[in-house]
């Protein structure tokens, strides 16, 4: 039809030309037929918007982008009007194939050619169009000779696009994420194939296998809950990414001083080079006086190479001659007395002997942290072997409902009144905070946040009246941020101090139990994407660690408080879910899961990562760290009458959002719909029907002469999981303290699974399917182990049989159709 058409408009331009010359009635003058071309450019590239805003290079790995071009030039005479196209260019020009034809295609027109010589845009064509009517009917006749010539390869060009439009046998099936992508299933030219054709088919579970292992879904049928499967590469959701910029941090003046293994104060390489030793430093340590006040000690020149004794915080003034630097930084001083208190704390009988280590992002879903982190998420996963809580949910609005449930198994409403514009609030001292129970059994504790303005406990809260562990960073930072240091200190990031610190605590009390809670929010609180610039530096000090032996006998705990929080993200389906699926990943060290005492918690943590789960399961799972559950305990199923389960026993597969504590429109679980409850959910079911009988038929096509094609019957029944509707109502909240949702909002369940009975005829068998249905990207997955014939096939397949065991399930032989 592409060539047809392009010939057709070929012969009529020449004719065209033939009575350029003289200008006779009804000539088309060329820019009448330049704007005629636009106009059907602006349509056509509207017609394309949709596919350029959503992933342009994830379109281009689709054959469907061929088809797409060929369909916009038959509709355009010439294809250089598209050049002023954006959005087409950004789609065609990344494709080396089909950006060849283009190129082919655009200097078709013999204007283009005039073009090239007399101007050079759009707008000085316009401008020269009262020359072009002078031009000799000799160079109108080279033009015509040239134009010609150029249509020929054109037309050669597009034949190889016709082919593969229309023999799909010879386009090579894309493989992705371990599945196939068609666009054209071979053997079709039923009604199914035309029905369906529409749809972006992607088949997984490609490898057919015994039916036994059949109808797998990513949950168990039995399983209350139903976790959402989300996608780390949605467009709608890329759309509120971008690559951050560099911090540029060495852009600052370099750095003088900096600590040392031995918490010593040495000179950087810089400051010896410029200024050898007539370096001078004053040292200025601050202490807490409460969670909003600080005192000052100063040491006037503290010698280059003795060891910080004072304190954890500090700023260095330091001159050598004329030239002077000011800096912060800190490092972890022990406390001599603390220790040796707690070296005579006895742990309990049934102790772990496992330390605690958190470190928490701010505003990730499981989903964002594998966007930007994905470095760090392999080496934790892949290397370390940690496991990702996929069904693990948030229970309110912000990081203190995220963290108070861990740290002290309640909620805000339920502990005593601490917000701190209510004249009778207390202290969040009052809290039954976890770490006093890690302090009582003689850890070392650490709590640090490096937003001091954004504080969890500081911002709505009263915040701590006495320091609430042995070290504590909101000194640290409540200082720089008035100083001006927010994302470096100095030519420094100031992630890497974080981190820095995060690794001296665990290493300067290696002989004691740690327990410690580390949260940042610098980089990614107000923009994900920032994140992204700290993924090596964390996968790094992960990598240093783990191989230094400081995760031996630890607990790590790799999380984030929530998802992020977009207005326009929260309006999508996806972008609600994932602020309510945050990144929770746990590591139990090696020796530890494989002894007799780790071996059964580390087979429960694996099965409940895909269970419901909430943070008040986190307080459960760190009291089992100081008491170490029988082996009794370890086996039975915890009740679910418990809010608080722990993620090293059993937990229920009945368990519910109501029974962990997790209102309606916080949860995630999806709920079965029926698909005919509405003429709209009656087309897309009959639809995605057409499209598995479509997939089926390519499954047993190579071995058509003895198995027939088979054709959709009827849809004896259709379901649809989607969120509950309270989730897509969810909008915000309408007080100050995130407690009362506002429920306006009206988010649409854009994808989907669907769940289908279908009778396909011959042979009269009824399948279920599970297929997942993306509206937006109008794309449909069929996962092959999902499909089950649930009625007795008897001998219909029984010429296949010995050949394709595996083709049975689809097979109807030629000799058994009445």
């Amino acid at each position: 039809m592409c060539v047809v058409v392009f010939v057709i408009g070929a012969v009529q331009t020449g004719a065209g030309e033939t009575k350029a010359a003289g200008h006779p009635a009804g000539f088309t003058t060329p820019r009448d037929m330049w704007l005629k071309d636009v106009a059907c450019a602006n349509n056509a590239c509207r017609q394309v918007e949709y596919f350029a805003a959503a992933r342009p290079r994830q379109l281009f790995e689709r054959y469907t982008r061929l088809k797409w071009a060929c369909w916009i030039y038959t509709k355009c005479a010439s294809m250089s009007a598209l050049s002023h196209c954006n959005v087409f260019k950004q789609i065609l020009v990344p494709c080396s194939l089909f950006g060849t034809i283009i190129l082919s295609v655009s200097v078709c027109n013999p204007f283009v050619s005039l073009g090239q010589r007399n101007v050079t845009s759009f707008q000085g064509f316009l401008a020269r169009d009262s020359k072009l009517g002078n031009l000799d009917s000799a160079m109108l006749a080279s033009v015509r000779l040239k134009q010609w010539i150029l249509n020929l390869a054109c037309i050669l060009a597009l034949y190889l696009v016709v082919s593969y439009s229309f023999f799909p046998s010879s386009l090579p099936r894309i493989e992705k994420f371990g599945t196939k992508s068609y666009d054209n299933l071979k053997g079709l030219s039923s009604k199914e194939g035309r029905k369906a054709e529409s749809l972006h088919i992607i088949v997984t579970g490609d490898e057919l296998t015994d039916n036994s292992k059949k109808n797998k879904s990513s949950f168990k049928d039995d399983q209350t809950c139903r976790i959402p499967k989300l996608e780390k590469d949605k467009p709608e959701i890329m759309a509120f990414y971008s690559n951050p910029k560099p911090l540029e941090c060495e852009k600052n003046s370099a750095n003088w001083v900096l600590v040392d293994n031995e918490r010593r104060l040495q000179l950087t390489s810089y400051a010896k080079e410029k200024f050898g030793s007539s370096v001078e430093c004053d040292l200025e340590f601050f202490f807490r006086v409460n969670d909003n006040r600080l005192r000052q000690e100063t040491i006037k020149q503290f010698a280059i190479g003795s060891a910080i004794e004072k304190g954890d915080y500090f700023l260095a003034s330091c001159r050598a001659g004329s030239s002077q630097w000011k800096g912060a930084l800190m490092t972890i001083v022990p406390n001599k007395d603390r220790v040796e208190e707690q070296k005579k704390k006895k742990q309990p009988d049934n102790w772990s002997g496992m330390n605690v280590f958190f470190m928490g992002i701010d505003s990730l879903s499981q989903m964002a942290y594998r966007r930007v982190l994905p470095k760090t998420v392999d080496y934790f996963e892949n290397v370390m072997k940690g496991v990702v809580l996929n069904g693990y949910n948030i229970v309110g609005d912000g990081t203190p409902q995220a963290f108070i449930p861990i740290l002290t198994a309640g909620t805000e409403l339920e502990l005593p009144l601490t917000r701190k514009r209510f004249k009778n609030a207390n202290y969040v001292d009052v809290y039954p905070f976890i770490w006093n129970n890690f302090s009582d059994a003689g850890y070392m504790t650490l709590y640090g946040e490096d937003a001091a303005a954004i504080g969890t406990f500081t911002y709505r809260l009263k915040g701590f009246k006495k320091q609430p562990t042995d070290h504590y960073t909101r000194t640290f930072f409540q200082k720089t941020e008035k100083m001006g240091y927010y994302k470096c200190f100095g030519s420094e990031p100031q992630h890497k101090s974080w981190l820095r610190y995060s690794k001296e605590f665990m290493e300067r009390y290696r002989d004691l139990p740690r327990f410690s809670v580390m949260h940042h929010a610098i980089l990614s609180h107000d923009d994900i994407s920032q994140a992204l610039i700290m993924d090596d530096d964390f996968t790094e000090m992960f990598k240093t660690m783990n191989e230094a032996g400081d995760f031996d006998n630890s607990i790590v705990i790799l999380m984030a408080d929530h998802g992020h929080r977009f207005a326009k993200l929260r309006e999508t389906q996806q972008g609600q879910l994932e602020e309510r699926l945050p990144f929770f990943g746990i590591f139990m060290p090696e020796k530890f899961r494989e002894s007799d005492k780790g071996k059964k918690a580390f087979e429960n943590l694996k099965a409940n990562a895909d269970r419901l789960s909430s943070p008040f399961d986190i307080h459960a799972t760190l009291m089992d760290v100081l008491h170490w559950p029988t082996e009794e305990q370890l086996s039975a199923p915890q009740n679910t009458s418990d809010r608080s389960l722990s993620l090293f026993r059993p937990i229920p597969e009945s368990r519910s959002c109501d029974q962990a504590g997790i209102e309606p429109h916080w949860c995630t679980c999806l709920n079965w719909q029926d698909a005919f409850k509405d003429k709209e959910q009656q087309e897309i079911s009959q639809k995605l029907a057409r499209t598995v009988v479509q997939v089926i038929n390519s499954k047993t096509e190579p071995e058509r002469s003895l198995c027939s094609p088979i054709h959709f019957s009827s849809l004896e029944d259709a379901k649809r999981l989607v969120p509950h509707e309270n989730l897509l109502k969810y909008k915000n909240v309408k007080d100050a303290d995130g407690f009362v949702p506002e429920l306006s909002g009206n988010t649409k369940a854009t994808n989907a699974l669907y769940q289908l009975k279908i009778r396909t005829d011959p042979g009269n068998a009824l399948y279920e399917v599970t297929v997942h249905y993306d509206m937006v990207a109008n794309s449909v997955e069929v996962d092959m182990t999902a499909i089950s014939h649930v009625n007795k096939y008897g001998d219909n397949p029984h010429c296949i049989i010995d050949k394709n065991y595996f083709l049975a399930a689809y097979c109807v032989c030629y000799d058994k159709i009445k």
